[in-house]
């Protein structure tokens, strides 16, 4: 890790849980540098929150700033927008006899001081046993549907300037065994009648995951991207708020249950042990004892993939530009580096990709 890259994770960090900021005068290049990581880590705004809070001998060049502050005003917007939509679909769906749950985005939000800076997505909606009623309110009500019947487990299109995402899997794991599992695990979380639980938005109550179920769908998701192409920083930075605000609530015994039964403890252990050792968490506020492997350093090889990858890696270091030879080559090497952390569903994905059947 270079050493703009830790005096950038350092800036993050003061962001989520403040404490002390890092010292030292940064040239112009460095600052432009800050700019050019916040951006590929999708963390703009919380960069701009710590060098707004920094001494004004210690702040960037104004240049710099005022980008910084039109990307953050621009998110603002945005994400008041997508709030609004996000209010307008459940209303929708509900009407039409759905059961929807808000995933990310909007809802991963609502953890951080500032949500109406986090940098935006889509609007990602679990909304199970559902694909032909929602397609055909798609069809008639949407733009630019994409879904295949019967043979795809995401349902996507464009409503009133918003890209709405309908999982009708939650999780999908291309290992078979791996997803027969997680099967069970939703189905014995949200079948009959489970405590529902909600977060708000815009004054109103929006239903998400159970909070070990949330938790644990936030680390595999952030476990598949990893896999596959890369994964931003501030992935793992909703994953260390959600354990910073509701660790108390969540089932310690039946999270641990669900990792060993994924086959993905290294993972999870060294998920936590990041965002502990990087992003300001109490080692306390872990959910989970996540010093229960032999892999050394765990965190750190894990950082290094983040940095390296960025978000959606591959558009960002194994681009349409490239040859398919670099991709393979690539994707590859990314894989190996993950694969002490996940070996069945990684094996699972080299396999499916050496055959040409993976679909991204």
């Amino acid at each position: 890790m270079t050493i703009n890259e830790r005096h950038f994770i350092g800036f993050i960090r003061f962001a989520l849980m403040g404490g002390d900021y890092p010292r030292g005068m940064l040239t112009r290049a460095s600052w432009q540098e800050q700019r050019r990581l916040a951006k590929e880590q999708t963390v703009s705004g919380l960069l701009y929150q710590t060098v707004t809070q920094l001494p004004q001998e210690l702040r960037p060049p104004q240049q710099i700033l005022m980008k910084l502050y039109s990307k953050v005003v621009y998110y603002e917007n945005m994400n008041q927008l997508l709030n609004e939509r996000t209010l307008e679909i459940f209303k929708k769906y509900r009407e039409i006899g759905l059961h929807p749950i808000l995933l990310k985005g909007p809802a991963a939000a609502t953890l951080y001081e500032h949500p109406e800076q986090r940098v935006f997505g889509d609007i990602d909606i679990y909304v199970p046993d559902s694909q032909n009623r929602l397609y055909d309110w798609a069809t008639q009500n949407a733009e630019s549907v994409s879904y295949a019947p019967g043979k795809e487990h995401l349902l996507s299109f464009h409503w009133r300037g918003a890209t709405i995402e309908n999982h009708l899997c939650l999780l999908k794991f291309y290992n078979k065994t791996l997803a027969a599992r997680m099967e069970e695990i939703v189905a014995s979380e949200l079948g009959g009648d489970y405590k529902e639980t909600f977060v708000k938005i815009g004054g109103e109550e929006v239903e998400v995951l159970p909070r070990t179920l949330g938790l644990l769908y936030d680390i595999v998701h952030f476990s598949k991207h990893l896999i596959s192409s890369g994964v931003g920083l501030r992935q793992l930075c909703d994953i260390t708020m959600a354990m910073h605000r509701y660790h108390d609530e969540i089932d310690s015994e039946k999270l641990c249950q669900w990792f060993d039964l994924l086959e993905m403890r290294p993972m999870a252990n060294a998920v936590a042990a990041a965002a502990v050792r990087y992003l300001g968490l109490k080692a306390e506020e872990v959910p989970y004892n996540f010093k229960t492997d032999d892999i050394d350093e765990k965190e750190d090889e894990l950082m290094d993939l983040v940095m390296d990858g960025a978000n959606f890696g591959y558009w960002l270091k194994r681009g349409k530009k490239k040859s398919l030879w670099h991709r393979m080559k690539q994707t590859l090497k990314q894989q190996i580096r993950i694969y002490p952390y996940m070996p069945r569903e990684v094996r699972t994905e080299m396999w499916l990709g050496v055959m040409g059947k993976l679909k991204v």
